[in-house]
């Protein structure tokens, strides 16, 4: 195998050495042609990228899932301001009665 891999890196070819040298990266032992190389080195960048396009996704859905529970607290706190504020009212209210009404 390790001299099949120096056979192949004699080639002048400075694309089949690209496509080489990136197939080591991935892990993948050449297979000393061109074109099943190039195939086999778009198959791998494909699957890294979907490997990827998977992961954001499921982040995306972990930050979903807390926004809803955030966001719960958020309207459950401007409720309660709603709250308060209707009872301040209230409270005015209810002094210009009695200052009226005389209660």
């Amino acid at each position: 195998m390790i001299s099949s891999i120096s056979n192949i890196n004699s080639n002048s070819d400075p694309e089949y050495q690209r496509i080489l040298q990136e197939l080591m990266r991935f892990g993948i032992a050449p297979s000393g042609n061109k074109s099943i190389d190039k195939g086999k080195l778009e198959q791998a960048k494909a699957e890294l990228v979907q490997k990827i396009q998977t992961r954001q996704k499921e982040e995306q859905k972990q930050e979903l899932q807390v926004q809803p529970i955030e966001g719960i607290e958020a309207t459950q706190d401007s409720k309660r301001a709603q709250l308060e504020e209707s009872r301040v009212g209230a409270m005015t209210l209810s002094e210009l009665n009695k200052f009226y009404f005389g209660l």
